[in-house]
């Protein structure tokens, strides 16, 4: 396999989740080849926690509704495997227990969200954070957010996301 052939074969998935407030949140979970073009795409039907949850999960609710749900759902789904999955929302990350992937948040530069629970480092600009148990990994993982930015900006897919799932809203509803 020539160097060529192992760099169309990096594949990098991004996870966000859309909250519509009454109308439950959406996830969307896009995975890209490093040239920037997508391999695959899934997102999910509203999901709406009952009253009873909200009660009893508490503060815990988004993290437990955005990662255990969704972005579980949307990670298992997918037939793609990809090398690394970005998340820009810090409460996806609980999916990490869940998933073998290594899963980042991609943080502002502003955001200081950061646990001991977490690795946090820099990245070409970008703040990422990954799972402690992942931090042995930093160099590899930073190698394929170096090569993907050289096609693509890191925030860009995430728009993408939302507006296909804008799109497959304005779709069911006009169904």
């Amino acid at each position: 396999m020539s160097s060529g052939d192992s760099k169309s074969q990096i594949s990098l998935g991004f996870l966000t989740v859309v909250d519509s407030g009454d109308a439950g949140c959406v996830g969307g979970y896009l995975i890209l080849n490093s040239g920037g073009r997508p391999l695959e795409f899934h997102c999910t039907a509203p999901v709406r926690a009952n009253r009873a949850q909200q009660i009893l999960y508490g503060e815990s609710l988004t993290p437990f509704v955005f990662g255990e749900l969704i972005a579980r759902a949307l990670i298992d789904k997918a037939a793609i495997k990809p090398s690394l999955v970005f998340a820009d929302q810090v409460e996806t990350l609980c999916v990490q227990g869940l998933t073998q992937l290594p899963v980042a948040y991609l943080a502002g530069e502003s955001d200081v969200s950061g646990r001991s629970s977490r690795h946090r480092f820099e990245v070409k600009g970008f703040q990422l954070e990954i799972a402690s148990q992942f931090e042995a990994q930093t160099e590899i993982l930073s190698r394929y957010v170096h090569r993907f930015t050289e096609t693509i900006d890191l925030d860009e897919p995430f728009s993408r996301i939302r507006d296909a799932i804008d799109e497959a809203q304005r779709g069911a509803r006009a169904a």
